[in-house]
């Protein structure tokens, strides 16, 4: 008894932990319509390495991103081009962004007690692992877990910790199975959850490594942290190459959906060639120039938008790349359709005319 208190002591810590870091905060850019509309937000709290933590399979903490401060949102009242923008005062911070579909609800973060992804759940028995999230997991998630209390494997010692299961993996991990079209778990995985597609296998990165004693909080899972979170597998939730969720404390949740980005960072994922998630057509990724300002030109539907930008020049944990604060400026102009789409579009109606003439002249 006095270990499962001294778990849910330490969950109520992380829980408390959690809630001292700072939520998102947004930029607010308004409501933008004609040609000439333009918007701008300055803030000075921005990192050196907020948004290139999240170019990694294991995503980033939503919190690093400009402080929590590097959220900007604005709204369309109807299809049009913008220029999304960036513009840092000191080189050293070369900045990133990404622009999504959607808005993150005011002040959410990542593993928010209100988000699903981040109950514990007693379930195989007994055992103390995350269950996997109806929000965030793949369609058609068989839920079946890499790693099993010992008790449930004929194969594996019948081993106990103070009343808690030793975790081994499950025998049927690497067994085709029929209902996953002939693959093994193993493989159904490998295969519905790869980095930036949108989706994060909570269930299996997490219960990884079993139990382990600390010596404060008694049985706890492998990866319990109760400073950083028991998080092991992903950092946090902020995705800049594709879509991603969060929620705040009230349980508001939403998902908003990428678009596109621009960075020295090479883009990986599904995503990075071009996008319609904006209602148009869109380049999924613009190479960036390592210098002071990123740009990107897009065709956006009416409708809610987020931005995220923060610093990429470094990823290490030295004080050289955490400090200092940086300050820039994040803009948002609608401007005119580029002439290089209008020769685009008006070649496609001139081969359309073409192409009816020539039927006029067969018939």
């Amino acid at each position: 008894m006095k270990h499962l208190l001294s778990i849910a002591f330490a969950l109520a810590l992380l829980i408390v932990s959690t809630h001292a870091h700072a939520h998102i905060s947004y930029g607010e850019l308004g409501t933008l319509s004609a040609i000439g509309d333009t918007a701008s937000v300055t803030k000075n709290a921005f990192s050196r390495y907020g948004w290139a933590l999240g170019a990694d399979a294991d995503l980033g903490d939503s919190h690093k991103v400009g402080t929590s401060g590097g959220y900007f949102r604005f709204s369309l009242t109807q299809a049009t081009t913008v220029q999304i923008s960036v513009a840092a005062a000191a080189a050293t911070m070369n900045p990133a962004l990404s622009v999504y579909a959607g808005q993150l609800p005011s002040e959410s973060h990542d593993q928010d007690f209100g988000d699903l992804t981040a109950n514990y759940e007693f379930f195989d028995n007994g055992a103390l692992l995350y269950k996997t999230s109806p929000r965030d997991m793949a369609p058609n998630d068989p839920q079946i877990s890499r790693y099993i209390p010992s008790s449930m494997n004929p194969d594996g010692p019948a081993l106990d910790a103070n009343g808690f299961p030793i975790l081994v993996e499950n025998p049927v991990w690497n067994t085709p199975d029929a209902n996953l079209g002939g693959l093994s778990p193993a493989e159904w995985y490998a295969a519905n959850y790869t980095p930036h597609n949108g989706y994060r296998d909570t269930l299996n990165f997490t219960t990884q490594g079993g139990l382990r004693l600390d010596a404060t909080y008694g049985w706890v899972p492998q990866n319990f942290d109760p400073v950083n979170g028991p998080h092991e597998g992903f950092t946090g939730q902020f995705d800049p190459f594709g879509d991603w969720s969060m929620s705040n404390g009230d349980g508001d949740w939403s998902k908003v959906f990428y678009i596109s980005s621009a960075s020295g960072t090479a883009c990986e994922g599904p995503n990075c060639l071009s996008t319609t998630t904006g209602g148009f057509l869109n380049p999924g990724h613009v190479a960036g120039n390592n210098g002071t300002l990123e740009t990107l030109l897009l065709t956006l539907a009416a409708g809610n938008y987020m931005i995220t930008a923060d610093g990429e020049a470094c990823t290490d944990t030295s004080l050289a790349c955490r400090g200092p604060f940086q300050t820039a400026t994040v803009s948002v102009s609608v401007v005119p359709v580029p002439a290089a789409v209008w020769l685009f579009g008006s070649g496609l109606v001139g081969l359309a005319g073409l192409a009816r003439r020539r039927m006029k002249t067969t018939v």
